[in-house]
């Protein structure tokens, strides 16, 4: 269920998905220093985040993009608090398909969290008939991510070849696909 006023996607009574402006970025930053190393180990965006200014500037212009309809990124908030980013990172109107992304707290992880949000995400955007197609692509050793496609329900379609640079390092990353069938 979505609310156009505020942009939000109900997920369950505790996890709701809000489009993603910097009124997050605090709680949102602590979240990524607090996950630095872990999160460095699967993304190489959290050494460029310093400071709090940083996640203010990147949500900005998440919510730019996501009014302009280029993306679309939502803050997960989980028993009222920032827990993690949903986000259609990439939208290939002309074909209507959206290339998902995500990160969550490591404190949330284990409880289903970014299953039940991914599940929503792509059952809105299907359901009002604006997305056909998703895809998840995550390097082949990060289980937890591949974990999440599978539950989620995608389908695996393929490796990529040495398709992500992280760390100094050439990674293969497994490419998922969910197809909607409201269309």
């Amino acid at each position: 269920m979505t609310n156009s006023q505020t942009d939000s996607i109900l997920v369950n009574p505790h996890i709701i998905l809000k489009t993603a402006n910097n009124s997050y970025a605090k709680e949102l930053y602590n979240v990524i220093d607090f996950n630095r190393n872990y999160f460095s180990q699967f993304m190489a965006w959290p050494k460029f985040v310093i400071n709090e200014l940083d996640t203010a500037k990147f949500l900005q212009e998440c919510w730019l993009k996501h009014q302009q309809n280029q993306s679309k990124t939502y803050v997960i908030i989980q028993n009222d608090m920032a827990v993690g980013i949903l986000s259609f990172n990439q939208i290939d109107t002309s074909n209507k398909t959206a290339y998902i992304g995500y990160w969550l707290d490591s404190r949330a992880q284990g409880k289903g969290v970014m299953t039940q949000a991914i599940q929503a995400l792509t059952n809105y955007y299907a359901s009002q008939k604006i997305i056909k197609r998703f895809v998840i692509k995550c390097a082949v050793s990060n289980v937890k991510s591949n974990a999440v496609a599978n539950r989620c329900g995608f389908s695996y379609e393929g490796r990529l070849k040495q398709a992500e640079y992280l760390n100094g390092i050439y990674h293969d990353q497994n490419i998922y696909g969910l197809i909607s069938t409201y269309m």
